[in-house]
């Protein structure tokens, strides 16, 4: 399969997966975010790129997330990275949500990306409760 073709058919899934899915770097800013991850917070892709991720999470995750990642850099002790949980997100319309966050790091030319899969637990929560 030729490059052009593998690169269409990774954005084509990455555009059209059921979950969120958003990419940031090591300062923490959203270098790409998928379809289904600005429908569930409620933003336009404009308005979410080059933002710090932490917009995205009510308090105290919003304050704390920058040192967490700076933590993990420097230690490399991982506290989410390949291991999934349940955490809330805020979105644009300031409501919290619940979800599953599943954080992976890869590593491309010398740059850290982090990649965020985000599945939504709002129903689940309600048919539990």
């Amino acid at each position: 399969m030729k490059q052009h073709e593998l690169s269409l058919k990774f954005q084509s899934v990455f555009q059209t997966a059921i979950d969120g899915i958003i990419l940031i770097n090591s300062r923490g800013l959203i270098e790409e975010v998928n379809d289904s991850a600005l429908k569930l917070f409620g933003y336009e892709k404009e308005e979410i790129l080059g933002k710090n991720v932490n917009v995205l999470m009510p308090e105290p995750d919003h304050s704390r997330h920058d040192k967490y990642v700076s933590d993990y850099l420097t230690t490399r002790i991982p506290k989410i990275i390949g291991i999934g949980r349940e955490v809330k997100g805020k979105k644009k319309d300031g409501s919290v949500f619940p979800f599953r966050l599943a954080v992976s790091e890869v590593i491309l030319d010398d740059q850290t990306i982090f990649t965020g899969f985000i599945h939504d637990l709002t129903k689940k929560r309600k048919a539990q409760d």
